[in-house]
């Protein structure tokens, strides 16, 4: 768990890189704009890749902790829903982190082997859900992780495109997104 300064300095720099994009992060400009001397930034991060890393685990972190908090219920189907509502508030709460975390905002970074890993971990509570729905008989047998894609894609692109402002004038955004999410399932509803 990253301590306060840190958390702060990462929202800073992800403020930073939204605004000004990659050319405008540094150490110094996110020292100066948290209003702290330069020494403990370069003590937490050492330089401008390290400081990327930790921008990208605060994201996971915070893109995990939102998914964690989803109650588990006796409804299969509303908890998956309830999993792709927590993405999309993960994603608006952190839009600059999400950048980094799942685009090119940044091309020279490469998250390490263990980043990429702990990312890769956020995942797996779709893949559950996706198999508790297949269990329930809401959707039909198979690999739940080929779903699970599926599910993510679309709710990948929706906020995507939601964040760049891209999102036709259609109705409310949420409302949009649900309806998103319940085609997406459609393929894979089981028949009765």
């Amino acid at each position: 768990m990253a301590s306060v300064n840190e958390v702060r300095l990462v929202d800073e720099a992800a403020r930073l890189l939204g605004e000004h994009g990659p050319a405008g992060l540094s150490l110094r400009k996110v020292a100066a704009a948290a209003g702290v001397s330069t020494m403990p930034v370069y003590t937490l991060f050492g330089d401008k890749e390290g400081l990327l890393a930790a921008m990208h685990r605060e994201g996971f972190r915070r893109l995990g902790a939102a998914l964690g908090a989803v109650p588990r219920t006796a409804d299969a189907l509303a908890d998956l829903v309830a999993l792709g509502l927590a993405y999309r508030q993960a994603a608006l709460s952190s839009p600059h982190l999400y950048g980094l975390m799942f685009g090119r905002t940044v091309p020279q970074f490469q998250p390490s082997v263990a980043d990429r890993e702990a990312a890769d971990a956020t995942y797996q509570p779709l893949v559950d859900g996706v198999a508790r729905c297949q269990e329930a008989g809401v959707f039909r047998p198979g690999d739940p992780r080929r779903v699970a894609l599926h599910l993510w894609a679309v709710a990948h692109g929706m906020v995507n495109l939601e964040l760049n402002g891209q999102l036709p004038e259609l109705g409310p955004v949420e409302e949009l997104y649900l309806e998103a999410l319940a085609h997406a399932g459609l393929p894979f509803a089981a028949t009765k």
